[in-house]
């Protein structure tokens, strides 16, 4: 059965945007849920370890990746249900696939590993790139991994081979890439604050946001992490402002825009959070089913 407060398109009157989502609070590990409608049903709940990657898992779970691994959460009761370690390196994503199989992708000192676990957590296989470091990686719909360095956005393969580099502006940080149906790429920029939309070879068609605009230096925009693309079109981000607890008084936390690229929401309340880098919006989602945005939308998978 579909809970209704997970379903419901919020709004206030007039057409102010309300929102119900959970935010991954790296500074102060943490993870927050946020209903705009209903205060009450706020929480937070503390987290033994930094965070990145977040998924709704199915089952009214939240899983996020860990240091050597990911770890599941019950919405309902914040409790964990499940945790698995022993994974080299920092694990900086996670993902359950439809069929039980897991992702990780950890940065280690041989660059960054991509495992596929089994049902049993157990790795199948695994795919090594030399490449310093990476935050988020992806799945395509073909099948391919995204994952991003710097300025630059890659697309590999689990042999381990580097299928595509497309390059960003000097400045730019990858921290999360999608890729649509339409074969457009929808890339994080990190550092310079902004989306960019890429065609299928790699041309920037055009940026949304960015810190250095006028609306940018009002609202301390700062560093876009984790998004997501709502049933809408529009682009939600976390704005990360800093490792320390208080660096979420530096800018907002989160910022939303139309697929025209005008900011239609932005929500920041540095006393319940630090800064964010990770978000799901619950507003049309229910978390008794497996969301995934490999498509480039996060839904429920089939």
């Amino acid at each position: 059965m579909i809970h209704i407060a997970f379903v419901l398109m919020l709004s206030a009157p007039g057409g102010e945007i309300r929102h119900r989502f959970l935010g991954v609070d790296e500074s102060r590990h943490q993870l927050v849920h946020v209903d705009q409608n209903d205060p009450s049903k706020n929480w937070t709940t503390r987290l033994p370890v930094k965070h990145r990657d977040v998924q709704l898992v199915g089952g009214g779970r939240v899983m996020m990746s860990s240091q050597d691994g990911y770890r599941e959460h019950r919405l309902a009761d914040q409790k964990l249900v499940k945790e698995v370690h022993g994974f080299s390196g920092t694990t900086v994503t996670a993902r359950r696939l439809p069929d039980g199989r897991t992702i990780l992708a950890c940065n280690d000192k041989g660059g960054v590993t991509v495992y596929e676990l089994g049902t049993d957590d157990k790795p199948i296989r695994k795919a090594s790139f030399k490449v310093p470091q990476t935050r988020l990686v992806r799945l395509t719909p073909q099948g391919t991994l995204l994952f991003g360095c710097k300025e630059q956005l890659f697309e590999g393969d689990f042999q381990g081979k580097i299928l595509k580099t497309f390059t960003l502006p000097k400045g730019s940080w990858v921290y999360q890439g999608l890729r649509r149906a339409d074969g457009h790429l929808l890339v994080a920029g990190g550092y310079l604050a902004c989306f960019y939309e890429l065609d299928p070879e790699g041309k920037i068609l055009r940026t949304i946001g960015g810190k250095d605009t006028p609306e940018g230096k009002t609202l301390g925009l700062h560093f876009f992490a984790g998004f997501q693309v709502l049933p809408s079109g529009n682009l939600v981000v976390s704005n990360w402002t800093g490792h320390g607890p208080k660096d979420s008084e530096k800018g907002v936390q989160l910022v939303e825009y139309s697929p025209a690229g005008k900011l239609v929401w932005k929500w920041h309340d540095p006393q319940m959070a630090g800064s964010i880098d990770g978000v799901i919006v619950l507003d049309q989602l229910d978390p008794d089913r497996l969301q995934d945005d490999a498509s480039g939308m996060l839904g429920p998978v089939h």
